[in-house]
This record gives C-alpha cells, sequence and structure tokens, in this order.
C-alpha cells in the first residue's frame, strides 16, 4: 500500500473502514427494526459509500413497512421502491393502519409482487400474521390471491361503532388470509374485508385478482354504483365478479360520472338484490362473458337511480314503453333490466352460454330482442316470472330473419324447399321455468313440442342444437295433461312437478 493511500486509510473514521460485507449486516440490522424513517433512504444519504453499499444490497430492501399516516401514494412508491431493490431476494411487508379500510389500498402494489413475498404483517386496528413461506404457493404467478370478498357495512357502522364499541358487526373478518382448495393440489388464498365502503380507485394499484365477490351489509348501505364501476378499474384480469346488495333505491345518477369499465376475462357475472342492474350493466364492456346470473332484482316501485330515461336525447333504441302492454308486478325493474341487458350485448357480443333469471324479469319486447341475438346460449332458467305466453311462443321456429343463423324445412311446411324457417336461441339445450305463473300450459307444451320437432331434426344435419333437459316447475297452469301432451315430444328430457 502507498504511502498516500495509508495515510488516507488511516485518517478516516473506523465506520469507513469497514468492510461492505460487515457494513452491510449493520445497515440490515438498521431496516430490521419496525421505523417509518425509510432506514434504507436515510442511510444512502450519509455518503457516497454508504449509497453504493445500500443501493446495490438487496438485503437491505427485505424489510417493507407501510405506515397509514404516510400519503397513499408515497406507500405506493415505496413499495414498489423496495420490492425492486430488494429483487431477487423474497421480502417481507408490515402494514400499519387504524383505519381498517386503508389495509387494501396499502397492500395494492404487494399484491401484484407476490412471487417473493415471504411475510405479511398486519398491524393496528386489525392485528395478523400470514407466512407464505409454509405453504407451496404456485410462485409462476405475480399474485396469489385467487378471490378478493369485500363486506362493505356502510358508514352508518362508524357511528355503531362509537356508541358500541363491542358491536360485532363492526368487527373485521377474523382472518383476513384464508386458505382454501384439496389438499392434494397447491392451496388456493383468499382475501376477507370488512369495509365501510370501497376504495377509492386513486387510491389503489391495479390488481391481478381473478374472482371478486362484493356484499353489502345492511339496508344502511347505498349502492355507490360510480364508486363501485372505478373499483372495477382497478382489476383488469377479473374473471368472476358477484355482488349483492339489497333491493332499495339510491339517489338518481347525475349524466357523465359513469363510464363503461373493460374487464377483457370477466366470464361469469352475478347481480343479487339490486336496484342498480341497469347502470351496472349498461357500463360493462365484457367481451368474453359467458354466465349471466340476474337474482332477485324484482322490484314494485319506480327506480330513481335510472340516469338514462330523462337524459338521452335521442332515447336508446328500445326506451320506449312495452307494446305488448303485458302485465307485470315490477314494470320499471323490468325495464331497467331489459334495457341494462340490452346495453351489455350491444356493447360487447360476449358469447353468453348460461343465463338465469332468478325472480329477475324483462319486457316482452326485451325478451324478444336479446333471444334474436343470443345464438349462443345453451342454457336458460327463469324463475318467478311475470313473463305472459309471448315470450314463450318466442321459442317455436319462426319464419327465418337476418338475425337467425340458420334456415332450414318446417316438418309441416313441405313446399318450402329453401329453409325458410329457424329458431331462436339456436344453441338452447337447456331450459328451466320454474314458477312462472302467468304462463299457460298450453303455451308451454305448443312452443316446446313444434322446438322439439323442429330442432330435433335440425340436430341429426348437424345444424343446431336441440332441449336436452326441460324443467317446469312449479307453474300453476302447467297440469298433468300438459306433461302428458309434452311427453310425447320429450320423453325423459322432461321433468316436472
Amino acid at each position: 500500500m502507498s504511502a498516500h493511500a495509508l495515510a488516507r486509510r488511516q485518517g478516516q473514521s473506523p465506520i469507513h473502514r469497514l468492510p461492505p460485507e460487515l457494513l452491510i449486516d449493520i445497515f440490515v440490522f438498521c431496516s430490521d427494526d419496525p421505523s417509518d424513517d425509510l432506514a434504507p433512504i436515510v442511510l444512502g444519504q450519509v455518503c457516497r459509500y454508504w449509497k453504493d453499499v445500500t443501493y446495490l444490497s438487496p438485503r437491505i430492501w427485505q424489510r417493507i413497512y407501510l405506515y397509514e399516516h404516510h400519503p397513499i401514494s408515497l406507500s405506493h412508491d415505496q413499495a414498489q421502491w423496495w420490492i425492486y431493490k430488494a429483487g431477487p431476494l423474497a421480502f417481507d411487508v408490515r402494514v400499519e393502519a387504524h383505519t381498517i379500510d386503508m389495509i387494501l389500498p396499502m397492500l395494492s402494489p404487494v399484491l401484484s409482487q407476490m412471487s417473493r413475498l415471504r411475510k405479511c404483517v398486519v398491524a393496528g386496528t386489525h392485528q395478523e400474521e400470514f407466512d407464505f413461506s409454509m405453504y407451496n404457493f404456485d410462485r409462476d404467478r405475480p399474485c396469489l390471491v385467487d378471490e378478493l370478498n369485500i363486506l362493505v357495512k356502510g358508514v352508518s357502522a362508524i357511528f355503531a361503532a362509537d356508541t358500541d364499541s363491542d358491536a360485532t358487526e363492526d368487527r373485521p373478518f377474523s382472518n383476513i388470509f384464508r386458505l382454501h382448495g384439496p389438499p392434494d393440489a397447491p392451496p388456493e388464498l383468499s382475501m376477507h374485508f370488512s369495509l365501510y365502503a370501497l376504495p377509492l380507485a386513486s387510491a389503489m394499484k391495479p390488481l391481478a385478482v381473478p374472482s371478486l365477490s362484493i356484499t353489502e351489509f345492511s339496508l344502511d348501505v347505498t349502492t355507490d354504483v360510480v364508486r363501485m364501476l372505478n373499483f372495477l378499474r382497478c382489476l383488469p384480469l377479473l374473471e368472476t365478479f358477484h355482488f349483492a346488495g339489497w333491493p332499495q333505491d339510491g339517489e338518481p345518477i347525475l349524466p357523465g360520472l359513469l363510464h363503461p369499465v373493460r374487464l377483457p376475462k370477466l366470464r361469469i357475472l352475478l347481480l343479487r338484490s339490486t336496484c342498480s342492474v341497469r347502470a351496472i350493466l349498461a357500463h360493462l364492456d365484457a367481451p368474453a362473458l359467458e354466465e349471466l346470473y340476474l337474482e332477485h332484482t324484482n322490484v314494485d316501485f319506480e327506480l330513481r337511480t335510472d340516469p338514462y330515461v330523462a337524459q338521452h336525447a335521442p332515447a336508446e333504441e328500445g326506451e320506449s314503453d312495452d307494446e305488448a302492454h303485458d302485465f307485470s308486478q315490477s314494470p320499471w325493474s323490468d325495464h331497467a333490466t331489459g334495457m341494462g341487458l340490452r346495453a351489455l350485448l350491444r356493447r360487447a357480443r360476449p358469447p353468453l352460454r348460461v343465463l338465469h333469471m332468478d325472480y329477475a324479469d324483462m319486457r316482452t319486447k326485451d325478451f324478444r330482442w336479446c333471444f334474436d341475438r343470443l345464438d349462443r346460449l345453451r342454457e336458460f332458467r327463469i324463475v318467478g316470472s311475470d313473463m305472459s305466453d309471448r315470450v314463450v311462443a318466442m321459442l317455436a321456429p319462426v319464419r327465418r330473419r337476418p338475425f337467425l343463423s340458420f334456415g332450414l324445412a318446417h316438418p309441416r311446411d313441405g313446399d318450402d324447399a329453401r329453409g325458410a324457417w329457424g329458431v331462436r336461441l339456436p344453441a338452447l339445450a337447456k331450459l328451466a321455468v320454474w314458477h312462472c305463473q302467468r304462463v299457460s300450459g298450453d303455451a308451454l307444451v305448443d312452443a316446446l313440442r313444434e322446438r322439439t320437432r323442429f330442432t330435433d331434426l335440425a340436430a341429426e344435419e348437424g345444424r343446431t342444437a336441440t332441449l336436452e333437459s326441460v324443467a317446469i316447475v312449479g307453474c300453476s297452469e302447467f297440469r298433468f295433461e300438459h306433461a302428458q301432451r309434452l311427453a310425447e315430444s320429450l320423453g325423459e328430457r322432461l321433468r316436472m312437478t
């Protein structure tokens, strides 16, 4: 060593003469202590030597501490930077939040980088620790969460908690992280949150979660459709979405607040007990949607949340009253459901294969419009509908129109050599009609016998599907003699009570 170099080293303080390996151990010790002082950043600001050591050592960045009192944007930047600097090593995260609603937004940048996540600790109002290293997760996925479940309690629960600190309904789920799945396969992970309101989209980073369930806890919760649709933008890879609310009307939605949400991988959608069916369906762009379940959406009062009728100029196609003037106990929700489904089909043209309508009705004109366009629908189930014989008659063969996918000669029309007949819902294989009290037995027999004769012949030629299963349950006008007549055509394919 030269005399000059030796003199320089002797003039340095002892800390600067430490080898990098020992200095890294010291910095790791400092960074391991839970603190909001951003230790790796602070240490790197002392001198160039320390900055080089901290920036080049992944071990120093393996502990991420996120605090609610920091701006959410700072927490996001911190998490992303720490995860990047810790690569390729595993990392731990600790979230300290006294507001339950902030846990998911604070964790959102971490949830998209879970392939290297080793342990997650939640401190504050909710206490939980989950060690990911103990389980054989599929680490090839950036997000290990298979399902996100959110229970929305509403802001009124805040006041209930202030008056009764032991109120069980205000407590969060016992665990945020839960494991499920078969024992002989990699475990599946779900996350559960009990929140006062859905997170704001501005407070979230995108989540690669395939399944989402949102449940409103009580009548005290008013559905915020705008906030929910904006939240859905944070889950661009969503495949399954379930929403369960309460059949109560909220405040009118002002025009310009709702914008379409594109969910290119959404395959399954369930909406239950909500007056916001139209607002949701009309603003989902789901080109891969295969299964749609509408449950308990009929209401007997006029809806105020519908933002369209008075605002669209000119009115949307189908907005006018139903020309059939068929009876309905829920005319306003029938209108909203029909218009929402029209908008969904018109916007995304999804390959819908399953449609279940359980106490969820439409107008006669909406059934006709949708049946004309659902050429891939294989399963249709309708429960508790006020639909008339006109809707049932739509299942019978009709003279071919441009929207029908094929044309065949009708068995009763010997002069129809060109095949001018067709059927709506040409792929229909399973039909279930439950508790529909305004449908007559004669209408069911006539339509289904004609359809079966027609589609059985067409199926032999490979031109279309035919009915494989028909269930008629609890329809008071469908009697034993009707079942006998229909069984002549359907045989064992018919099930009824």
